[in-house]
């Protein structure tokens, strides 16, 4: 072989796993030549017969060795470059979409009611209110959005004057209400599986790509199917609601299905399970002698390793859906796109309205029409959460955080992460904190918050904390207990006095520092046992323009509100309460910091009110 070409070979590629190249190869071979051949062939140069068969041999071993290397690369999902491959590790990985995700938005509802004279005062006429359902559709100009939950016009609500008479008495109401929204378009398909399936895992491709939700799934004998992320999983979580609260049960998935994607042309499949639904068996003792145990003439005996799924054996992975028709009905859609600016969802383009407390529809034919014709919508805050799918290379970075998921609760960041990720129809917990109980090693103490319509916080309702208690149940371990407490709230202001340089306009500078203590701040952002830092509250004061010093001590910065502190705000038309709870900032307070008690948080309820500037 030329030395050209050999040297083109060398700097082609550099073996890695074999870590031979073709000179070494070669060298081998010709090495082995010369001590068992050399009776039969002497010459073993570049230009002789000898020399032309050892490059053909050492290209052969050349050639074999790349390809055991590019093997081993496809092996981990770092080296791996064959699409298919990447694919592979990301579904083992469980990384089950590279779709686009939908945005999301609070839409306010509104509606235009009779009023009524109630006690000597007008108010909206109670029979008539009504319940904007879920699934009801809106639109911004070229993206459609769902309501995905009920608008109840029974509490809760804003309200203001509408039409009034001649004499200036109101004959209207206008009341809103907000609800989310979730962008997309929802269609149906329907599809018929044959009679025969051959004990097979039976599948369905959805025609449009992007597939966002499952919204539900019912075959001809109205059997529903439930999404679970793997076939193997039996059991889902069922919302329930009673007297205005909202649980859910633990309920068994007979009927399942899971989903699919196809990493290359954003398609979803849908794989169903393989039973015939004849004989359902759940958490049943298969057969005891199916388990090693001991043989007991033997007076000793090794350990054994013990697989628990040989105690509990299902018929198959969920019913089949064979003979039968289903009707699939589901959201696609999503992008940068959806993520539409306020003031821009204006119109109703299906609606959904029932009148719960209407005894007799009959009676309230004209009404209930006004009331429908006067459905109105405005989305007042920006669509977030819409995002372009990624790319199989951008998958590829998931894999690693991905693969350190579990479904089990094991660390501290498992266990606030699956609380965090509790389904919100089941109830939002706004903030969570997780303190080891003083009195168990095995306990911990769990204290839980949640928000009122005015953004409040308030104690979990006990339907929350069930749900909570269910919820963690599926994912703990054995041993561990978990106390579910509420946290005390305690509600504060500030009051400070600065002295104001010569030169500048007081005004200013108090608005300046207002405005810097609101958004440099962030209270809302406390968290559970977080103290106030009013050392930071000093550096930020004296950090604006016009500020020559504080007069205030730092100790007296923060003042308790409670209770007795509520008063009527004349410019809002309302009253302003607090909390009962009551702290003492002077004694709480330790070089800077002053922190609640234990499980406790930190609120400031009015901005506008509860921070007072004073400068001379």
């Amino acid at each position: 072989m030329s030395s050209k070409l050999n040297k083109k070979l060398k700097t082609k590629r550099k073996s890695q796993y074999v870590n031979k190249n073709m000179s070494d190869f070669r060298n081998e071979l010709l090495s082995h030549a010369t001590n068992n051949f050399s009776d039969q062939i002497s010459d073993f140069s570049e230009t002789s017969l000898g020399g032309m068969l050892l490059d053909f041999a050492a290209i052969v071993g050349d050639s074999i060795s790349f390809y055991i290397e590019q093997q081993v690369k496809e092996l981990s999902y770092e080296t791996s470059t064959n699409s298919e491959n990447i694919v592979k590790h990301l579904k083992n990985a469980g990384i089950k979409s590279n779709n686009r995700s939908p945005s999301s938005v609070n839409v306010t509802f509104f509606i235009e009611v009779n009023s009524v004279e109630e006690n000597g005062k007008k108010v909206p006429k109670k029979e008539v209110l009504p319940v904007v359902r879920k699934n009801t559709i809106v639109s911004e100009r070229s993206v459609e959005f769902t309501l995905i939950e009920d608008v109840d016009f029974s509490h809760g609500y804003d309200i203001e004057p509408g039409d009034e008479d001649d004499d200036g008495n109101i004959i209207s109401y206008i009341l809103s209400k907000k609800g989310l929204c979730i962008s997309g378009n929802s269609v149906t398909e329907n599809h018929t599986f044959s009679e025969d399936n051959n004990n097979s895992f039976l599948f369905y491709e959805l025609e449009n790509e992007n597939v966002t939700d499952i919204i539900s799934i019912i075959d001809s004998d109205l059997n529903e199917y439930y999404e679970v992320d793997y076939l193997s999983q039996s059991t889902i979580y069922k919302k329930v609601e009673f007297s205005n609260d909202t649980y859910f049960e633990i309920l068994p998935a007979i009927y399942r299905f899971a989903r699919e994607t196809n990493f290359s042309n954003g398609k979803t499949m849908l794989r169903f399970g393989n039973g015939d639904g004849k004989v359902l068996k759940d958490n049943i003792l298969d057969n005891p002698e199916d388990i090693l145990l001991p043989i007991r003439q033997s007076d000793y005996f090794q350990s054994k390793s013990l697989d628990p799924n040989m105690l509990i054996k299902s018929n198959s992975l969920g019913v089949s859906p064979q003979g039968s028709t289903i009707s699939i009905r589901y959201r696609y859609g999503g992008g940068l796109d959806h993520n539409v600016q306020e003031g821009t969802i204006d119109s109703v383009i299906k609606q959904f309205m029932t009148f719960p407390n209407v005894d007799n529809i009959d009676n309230f034919v004209e009404e209930i029409n006004d009331i429908r014709l006067s459905l109105d919508v405005i989305n007042e805050e920006n669509a977030v959460g819409g995002s372009n799918g990624l790319k199989i290379e951008e998958l590829k970075t998931l894999i690693p955080n991905a693969m350190k998921t579990q479904s089990r609760i094991i660390t501290h960041e498992d266990l606030i992460g699956r609380i965090y990720s509790m389904p919100t129809n089941f109830g939002k917990i706004n903030k969570v904190a997780a303190i080891d109980n003083p009195y168990s090693n095995g306990s911990k103490d769990l204290y839980v918050i949640c928000k009122d319509i005015n953004n409040f916080y308030v104690p979990a309702s006990d339907a929350i904390k069930l749900n909570l208690s269910k919820y963690l149940n599926e994912f703990r371990l054995i041993g561990d207990n978990f106390n579910i407490l509420d946290v005390p709230v305690y509600n504060f202001g500030i009051k400070v006095e600065i002295r104001v340089g010569e030169g500048n306009d007081i005004d200013s500078v108090i608005d300046d520092v207002l405005f810097r203590i609101i958004e440099d701040m962030r209270f809302d952002s406390l968290q559970i046992g977080e103290a106030l830092n009013t050392n930071d509250l000093v550096k930020l004061v004296l950090g604006v323009d016009g500020v020559v010093s504080i007069i205030t001590r730092q100790q007296n910065m923060i003042v308790s509100k409670n209770s007795t502190n509520e008063f009527f705000d004349e410019d809002e038309d309302i009253t302003l309460t607090y909390n009962n709870n009551f702290f003492n900032p002077i004694s709480d307070y330790d070089e800077g910091f002053i922190y609640p008690d234990p499980g406790g948080i930190f609120e400031m309820r009015y901005t506008a009110n509860d921070i007072e500037i004073i400068a001379n």
